[in-house]
């Protein structure tokens, strides 16, 4: 230590060597610097900026050494290698910029490796540059000392980018300065302490560069570094200035966030934005070094907990409830804690009506099926510890789809919410009534001593639900059917009850609306009766139990056959032959009329495509399947399947498929006769419109309803309907059928007025297939 501060106070002019630490400071500060900027941007921009480090890192090196040596007094006249002074310079530059390579992957233990790379690397600089010197004289070197500058510069190196790298600290980085400066200038003042220069007897100066050059070169070096010192320092302000207004834009991106927002650092708020301040009632000076526990009493402030729901006071001590988010972020030296604040009221306002709708009708406020279940359910538990009797009364309201359909559905809901109110007029407070779903509603009779007090109750309710309505100035008449279901009489469970009570409704309806009917043991057998038949008619097509009889058109005049009718019949493995009649309203109930009738279609175009005849066949469309989606498409396909020429094929429809949109219907009928099809009004003379459907569609056939035939004989009336019906079709260009001819006398009387075609068990009953090909080979069936 002594032969070292000998060397420092007598051997170098101390002016240069305070150069040379302001030289070596302001290098290693530029290093730091620019080390931690180019952590960003992409791979290409980080080379690049660690390639200007290396560069800026070497020549402050390099010229902290060469400034000092400048210092030092020989005692003899000195010069340099230019090779090695210049070579001196490159492993400086090289050995820095081989070791900043390794910081991409950044750790303590990398920037601690980089440190050492960084010391070897100016060790290597310091002795090749020494390599170097000449003097004229002996020059000597104490390899201790040279040792030593090593062993101390490279752990300082170390640990100067190790402390100097962390991130986010400017104290940090200043002490990471002084440890790489001492670690440059220990390395050259005690690698110096050990060379002594013996002058020689001739103290000529040797060849090399000369102190005179040697200045130039380090003057430009040393411009270099205070250049680059320069450069990193703008870029360290620039930083600065981008931190700032990166605050400046996060509290402007905060004051735009609709959530309550705070950043906490150690439990105290160190911003807030506007929206939390709304919230508050509260400035942002109030939030600033507040407590968090003051503004959220109950919150753990523990990013673990992703989301909290907690009270939050106001400014007026009121509680809010909010939900908050922790989130962990790093700000400056320390991290914090973002509390982002969401007010729940809203929320729980929401929340409160969906329960509600989640049990109610909107409409009219009453239970909905879900709350009345839920209410039955509490009031039956309740019942059976009291051992106490009830009613549930089911409601349907009559032509209520008729209001619906003609007056729209703003005027059938305002119906709604009278009736509603109407039957909250006529129950006791503490019966319970529901908005079951449609025109369906629910009434539950609490205090019900006997039987009659249902009865009393019905019938209030049907009166009162007959009188007129007054809704958007029209007055309206619709009625109820009531079914009454008795617990616990008729069954002690919720769903049996419900169950009960719709079968007493559909009784009810049954018998003409404006009723009521109370729950009896043998409507359930017939429903169950009626879903068995359901089932098995579901497998019937599968099973192959259907079946197709054809029964005769014949000609009125000579009795000749023009076609069949395809009529379906149902063979049953147990229960034997089931009448169309029984199974046609539950197919189309229940929408398996479609798969029926599309097979019907298939079959009958199949069969008769084999007759050797041109006969025509008739297959009836039920109104279902005619406002099916694709009936058109369906009838095409058929032919073409069969190789059944379109004109041999009529379809018999009822009114009852143009009574609802009939424009749809006629657009229907239109695209059937273009395909070629026949089309046959069935049972006409029932309806009450026909004479209009006559003149929107020009239909091919007229079949007079067999009713009318019944009785031509005895009564004037039905043979004067059938002789104006025959005129009429005569008129128009239609073809008349009387459907249910059974006698001769019926017969005879056709002929008379004219009809074209007669039906019936007196001139053909329904044929199997090969029946009905015999039938052909006859030339005159009727006479």
């Amino acid at each position: 230590m002594q032969r070292l501060y000998l060397c420092l106070t007598e051997q170098h002019d101390l002016v240069l060597v305070a150069l040379a630490v302001v030289i070596c400071t302001l290098g290693s500060y530029t290093t730091l610097v620019l080390l931690v900027f180019a952590r960003q941007g992409s791979r290409r921009q980080r080379l690049t900026w660690r390639a200007v480090t290396a560069v800026a890192t070497g020549t402050a090196i390099w010229a902290t050494h060469f400034v000092a040596m400048l210092a030092f007094d020989a005692g003899a006249p000195v010069s340099y290698d230019s090779g090695l002074t210049v070579l001196s310079l490159a492993v400086a530059i090289l050995t820095a910029g081989a070791a900043f390579l390794l910081l991409e992957a950044d750790s303590r233990a990398m920037r601690l490796a980089v440190g050492l790379l960084v010391g070897a690397g100016a060790s290597a600089m310091h002795y090749t540059g020494m390599s170097g010197f000449t003097a004229a004289g002996a020059v000597i070197w104490n390899w201790g000392a040279v040792a030593a500058s090593v062993a101390a510069s490279m752990p300082l190196a170390a640990l100067a980018l190790a402390i100097g790298l962390r991130p986010g600290s400017i104290a940090s980085r200043l002490a990471g300065t002084l440890l790489l400066a001492l670690a440059v200038c220990v390395l050259h003042f005690t690698g110096m302490s050990g060379v002594t220069v013996l002058a020689g007897p001739d103290a000529a100066e040797p060849d090399g560069l000369g102190a005179g050059t040697m200045a130039a070169l380090v003057g430009l070096g040393t411009m270099a570094v205070l250049v680059i010192s320069g450069a990193a320092a703008a870029v360290s302000l620039r930083e600065r200035r981008r931190e700032a207004e990166e605050g400046a834009r996060r509290r402007t991106l905060a004051d735009a966030t609709v959530e309550g927002l705070m950043v906490c650092d150690r439990g105290q708020v160190v911003m807030s934005n506007r929206s939390l301040e709304e919230l508050t009632g509260r400035d942002a000076a109030w939030f600033a070094g507040r407590p968090v526990q003051e503004i959220l009493p109950d919150l753990v402030p523990d990013p673990e907990i992703a989301v909290q729901e907690t009270p939050l006071i106001d400014a007026r001590g009121n509680e809010i409830p909010v939900e908050v988010v922790c989130r962990p972020i790093a700000l400056g030296k320390r991290p914090h804690l973002v509390l982002a604040v969401r007010d729940l009221r809203e929320r729980r306002k929401a929340e409160e009506r969906i329960r509600f709708l989640a049990h109610h009708d909107p409409l009219t406020g009453l239970p909905n099926r879900v709350g009345f279940s839920h209410l039955l359910t509490q009031m039956l538990a309740q019942r059976d510890r009291g051992g106490r009797r009830f009613a549930v009364l089911a409601l349907d309201l009559d032509r209520f789809k008729l209001v619906n359909d003609s007056l729209g559905h703003a005027v059938g809901d305002a119906l709604l919410v009278k009736v509603a109110a109407r039957l909250k007029a006529c129950v006791c407070e503490s019966d319970i009534i529901a908005r079951l779903g449609g025109d369906e509603f629910a009434v539950v009779q609490t205090e019900l001593r006997k039987p009659d007090d249902a009865r009393t109750l019905a019938q209030r309710l049907v009166e009162i639900l007959g009188r007129p309505f007054v809704v958007n100035g029209q007055i309206l008449n619709i009625g109820a059917s009531i079914g009454i279901a008795l617990y616990p009489e008729d069954s002690a469970e919720i769903a049996a009850l419900m169950r009960n009570a719709d079968l007493a409704l559909y009784r009810a309806k049954a018998e003409g609306r404006g009723t009521y009917h109370f729950f009896e043991a043998e409507m359930d057998t017939r429903m169950q009766q009626r879903r068995s038949l359901e089932v098995e008619l579901r497998t019937a097509l599968a099973l192959r139990q259907f079946h197709l009889l054809y029964q005769p058109l014949i000609k009125a005049a000579d009795g000749a056959v023009c076609g069949f009718e395809a009529l379906i019949r149902w063979r049953h493995a147990e229960r034997g032959l089931i009448s169309p009649a029984d199974f046609i309203p539950l197919a189309e109930e229940t929408g398996l009329i479609l798969p029926i009738g599309e097979w019907v279609l298939r079959e009958a175009c199949r069969e008769v495509a084999s007759w050797n005849n041109n006969v025509s066949i008739a297959v009836n469309i039920s109104p279902v399947q005619f406002r099916s989606v694709g009936l058109v498409e369906m009838v095409q396909n058929a032919c073409a399947a069969a190789g059944l020429d379109p004109h041999r094929l009529e379809l018999e429809i009822t009114e009852g498929v143009l009574l609802n949109d009939s424009e749809a219907a006629l657009q229907t009928l239109r695209e059937l006769r273009a395909l070629g099809v026949r089309i046959s009004m069935d049972d006409f003379g029932t309806g009450y419109s026909s004479l209009s459907y006559l003149r929107s569609f020009p239909f091919d056939k007229l079949k007079i309803d067999r009713s009318f035939a019944a009785d031509i004989t005895a009564n004037e009336q039905s043979a004067e309907i059938i002789r104006s019906i025959i005129s009429l079709g005569r008129s128009l260009g239609m073809t008349t059928t009387v459907e249910g001819v059974e006698t001769q006398e019926q017969l005879a009387y056709l002929r008379a007025q004219g009809c074209d075609q007669v039906q019936g068990y007196v001139v053909g009953r329904p044929l199997l297939p090969q029946q009905a090909r015999a039938m052909l080979a006859t030339p005159e069936v009727a006479a």
